[in-house]
Parts: structure tokens; C-alpha cells; sequence
């Protein structure tokens, strides 16, 4: 019988005792075999009690950060890099909030999907608007193989790693993709800082010209209220103003974006044109 790959799951976490628990008995219990790190964001709830509970069937393990500091996203990459520390090695490894309850199947699944078209980096969903309007691997829930994980670790200390990773991995020719599998997102869903979003974009190196179009796409549709769409937007103009290092991908993303702009364009005028 053929053994089933072992997953690793990072999770950073921060006074996570509302949902943490769930999260990990629910990768526990999937139908392939896993180890969970958690990275503590010098928590003051009961986090580390439910840490130290959990550790006790040798499948999870914690660090824990020194300081409390101010909640700040900038922190993930940095928490994700210390819970590298505590992973044995794995064929897969899996990023995760502290705040989703996954289906047994949901791992296995991904896998299946991304062995059969070879892909490096792909999520399921939990979007309240379905699946079929997504088209980049989300954050928590976001499954990577071990040759590519190899190759972008440790993640890069600054805001951007979420989008780097994807990014990185279309620049190094590796295959993304988002499919049907649903997981629950437990903790409200809340939109964050709009200077986060417009600084991500920045260092990314996506075309300030792309998020104009996406910021009236958020409007249009109703994605996000018009104040904060139209914030991302003054967020990333803030940040080509004080000119930020960018990541090393931001070339190659920015080319992409430029071509997929043309394309988008040449599309509606051709359009326009068959309907004179």
C-alpha cells in the first residue's frame, strides 16, 4: 500500500482561544497524515494552555515570540520563519490562520488536484461569493509542495510575503491555482489596513494603472465599500512616493500586469468593434 504524504501546517497565531483549538483538531484529523507548528504571537489568553494540551499527541509543536508588541500583519513571515524551526521534513507543507476548520478530506484533496496538474502552490476556498470568481490561492489554507517551499524560505521579512509567494512561484515558471474545495473561515472576516493592501502592491510591483482598474472593480461590484477600495488605491500612491526596496519578483510582476492590462483593453475594444 502506498503511504500517504505527510503535511506540515505553520499557523501564527495570537490569543487564538476561540478558534485555535478547532483549527488544529481539524488538521489533525485529516485523512492524510500531519504535524502542526504554531508560531505565538505572545499571546495573553489561554492560547498557550491549549498549546500545551494539544502538544501532548506529539503532532503539534510551538514556539512562542518574546515580546507583545502592537498587532501588526508585517509580523507573519516572521512568525512563519520561527515556526520553521519545530518542523520535521515533509512532501507538502501547508499555511494556515488560527481561525479555519477544514474538512477531513480537504488536504488529500488539494494534493489530488495538484499532482494531477502539476502544481506548487494551491488553496481551496472560503469565500462567501463562491468558488468561481477567485483566481489567486488565498492565505490561510494555502497548500505548497516541498520543492518550491525549499525555494522561498525563509519568507521575506517585509508585508508582501502573501502575494510574494505566489508571485515567486509564477516567476520561477511553477504552476498556481485555486480549487472547489470549501473550508470554514470562523473569525469574522474584516477588510485590515488599506495602507497594508496599497504597500503589499507597491513592493509586489503591480502597476499603479492595475489597481485603479481593480479599486473601480471593488466599487462596481461591491466588494469593498467605496471609502476603503478608494483607500488602497491613496495607500499605494503614499508608498511610490517614499519608495519602499521592492521584492526581488516586482519586475516580472509588473511586466505581467502591464500585459494583462493590454490584454483587458485590446479585449474591450475588439468587443466594441464586433458589436458595430
Amino acid at each position: 500500500m502506498k503511504r500517504k504524504p505527510k503535511v506540515n501546517v505553520l499557523i501564527p497565531c495570537r490569543d487564538g482561544e476561540k478558534t485555535l483549538r478547532n483549527t488544529i483538531v481539524s488538521l489533525l484529523d485529516q485523512t492524510v497524515e500531519t504535524f502542526v507548528a504554531v508560531a505565538d504571537d505572545a499571546s495573553i489568553d489561554s492560547t498557550p494552555i491549549i498549546l500545551k494540551e494539544l502538544s501532548e499527541s506529539g503532532r503539534v509543536r510551538s514556539v512562542r515570540y518574546p515580546r507583545r508588541e502592537p498587532k501588526n500583519y508585517a509580523k507573519v513571515p516572521i512568525l512563519l520563519n520561527m515556526a520553521l524551526n519545530v518542523y520535521p521534513d515533509s512532501n507538502f507543507f501547508m499555511i494556515s490562520g488560527d481561525d479555519c476548520v477544514y474538512p477531513p478530506e480537504y488536504i488529500e484533496k488539494l494534493i489530488a488536484f495538484m499532482r494531477n496538474e502539476n502544481v506548487d502552490l494551491a488553496s481551496g476556498y472560503h469565500d462567501e461569493k463562491g468558488f468561481r470568481h477567485l483566481t489567486l490561492p488565498s492565505g490561510s489554507g494555502r497548500l505548497v509542495t516541498a520543492r518550491l517551499f525549499k525555494k522561498i524560505t525563509p519568507l521575506p521579512s517585509n508585508i508582501g510575503w502573501e502575494s510574494w509567494m505566489i508571485f515567486k512561484a509564477q516567476s520561477m515558471g511553477m504552476k498556481v491555482a485555486v480549487y472547489p474545495v470549501k473550508y470554514e473561515h470562523r473569525r469574522e472576516y474584516s477588510f485590515g489596513s488599506t495602507r497594508t493592501f496599497g504597500y503589499s502592491a507597491y513592493v509586489n510591483g503591480i502597476p499603479i494603472t492595475f489597481t485603479m482598474f481593480r479599486v473601480l472593480k471593488y466599487i462596481i461590484f461591491g466588494i469593498h465599500t467605496p471609502v476603503n477600495a478608494i483607500l488602497i488605491l491613496l495607500g499605494q500612491l503614499e508608498y511610490m512616493i517614499r519608495r519602499p526596496e521592492k521584492l526581488d519578483c516586482a519586475s516580472y510582476v509588473n511586466n505581467l500586469y502591464k500585459w494583462r492590462i493590454k490584454q483587458s483593453l485590446a479585449g474591450f475594444i475588439h468587443g466594441r468593434n464586433r458589436r458595430r
